[in-house]
């Protein structure tokens, strides 16, 4: 008897997506998001508008990201505008059986331009693997708020440190001066992040680089000070011109609570004027 024919499975061909986004300040009028393209997976909603401020909406639909899915995000603040990217809903990195997905960014920031980039966490399945590369070109006048947010696992199905890699480069230019670099590759099957789990078994990552042209005074010192609860920080100069934050928290709630904290003091350091939807915390970790 002839044994029935084996299907043969195509391989899944990876999706290349992502946004190139620019905005420009115009007289009487404000920041607008006067050049945009988008690509699936990543989703744009329509940019909203508050004082002089233009806040564009970034989402990866429901299914997140797949082996071999590449995501490319670009985005320029041209001089004097003022633009946010935020994000409504978590991104998750799912299983893969092998390969990885890639996440790229790259900011410029042109003089008097502020940026905020603030998304919901990475969700790092079990077996996922992310690679990332994102590079920040500032002005010497511009501000930036840049921050990342990581999970390591889908807490409701008992994931903990499960995922397979997450590797990190980070550059930022000052000027056209390299004035933070990061380069970190983490496999938690080689015994990676253990003083990570050792602190918080379960515990949630962010990361902020906040540039500014306003001198820091005690601003590193005020932030080693804040009273967090479950949760721990440390806060470093820049070269020149700027901080690093870095936080862990015992869970996701514990640590909205800290980046909520810590980015009301970093707005108020600016003495600028950021819309209202910038200053409340959000309410994708709940």
């Amino acid at each position: 008897m002839t044994p029935p024919p084996t299907e043969h499975q195509t391989p899944r061909t990876g999706v290349l997506g992502g946004a190139r986004l620019t905005y420009t300040h115009r007289d009487a009028v404000g920041t607008r998001l006067t050049d945009q393209w988008v690509r699936p997976p990543l989703h744009l909603a329509k940019a909203y508008h508050q004082g002089d401020w233009a806040i564009s909406l970034l989402t990866s639909p429901t299914a997140g990201l797949l082996d071999e899915d590449r995501l490319e995000v670009s985005a320029t603040v041209a001089a004097g505008a003022n633009a946010a990217l935020i994000s409504p809903a978590a991104c998750r990195v799912h299983t893969m059986n092998s390969g990885y997905a890639q996440v790229d960014q790259q900011y410029i920031v042109e003089s008097g331009a502020v940026l905020d980039v603030w998304p919901a966490p990475l969700i790092l399945q079990k077996q996922a693997a992310l690679r990332q590369t994102t590079r920040l070109d500032v002005a010497a006048d511009a501000t930036v708020l840049l921050c990342e947010v990581v999970s390591p696992g889908r807490a409701a199905f008992g994931e903990c440190f499960e995922f397979s890699e997450w590797t990190s480069k980070l550059r930022i230019y000052r000027e056209g001066k390299l004035l933070a670099y990061e380069n970190f590759s983490c496999v938690p099957a080689n015994g990676d992040l253990a003083d990570w789990r050792e602190v918080y078994p379960e515990g949630n990552y962010a990361s902020f680089y906040f540039l500014t042209p306003e001198p820091l005074g005690e601003l590193v010192q005020t932030l080693h000070d804040l009273k967090v609860d479950h949760a721990v920080l440390g806060a470093s100069p820049l070269r020149v011109g700027g901080l690093g934050v870095k936080i862990l928290a015992k869970d996701g709630v514990s640590l909205r609570k800290v980046i909520f904290s810590v980015r009301n003091l970093l707005i108020a350091h600016t003495k600028l004027d950021f819309p209202h939807a910038l200053q409340r915390a959000q309410t994708f970790f709940n």
